[in-house]
């Protein structure tokens, strides 16, 4: 079921671009500085919003980067508690057993 919902979405994706495409194929001149170009407007916005996702990936890799490092230290945290709390509880459980005040 999950993949014919992403399958829909593509070729509904897919068909949304092809009309954008073939609606803004008008040729459009880009000046920057020195440099000028020339292309279609669905191909220069559609170069400009890749270059915009690559731009946001890379800003974003070092946050992910440092997340997973804080998550397994506090794994590592978490684990080493759990192995202090039961050493200090299990002693009590047994003596506590041991001077029958909790029945078996």
């Amino acid at each position: 079921m999950k993949k014919l919902v992403m399958l829909t979405i593509a070729a509904i994706s897919l068909i949304g671009i092809t009309i954008f495409t073939l609606q803004n194929s008008q040729v459009v001149a880009i000046k920057l500085f020195f440099w000028e170009a020339e292309a279609s407007l669905s191909m220069i916005l559609f170069t400009t919003f890749s270059i915009a996702i690559l731009i946001t990936v890379v800003a974003i890799i070092p946050t992910i980067y440092h997340l997973k490092k804080l998550r397994d230290q506090s794994q590592k945290k978490v684990k080493s508690l759990v192995k202090e709390n039961e050493k200090l509880t299990e002693p009590e459980a047994k003596s506590i057993l041991s001077e029958g005040q909790i029945e078996k």
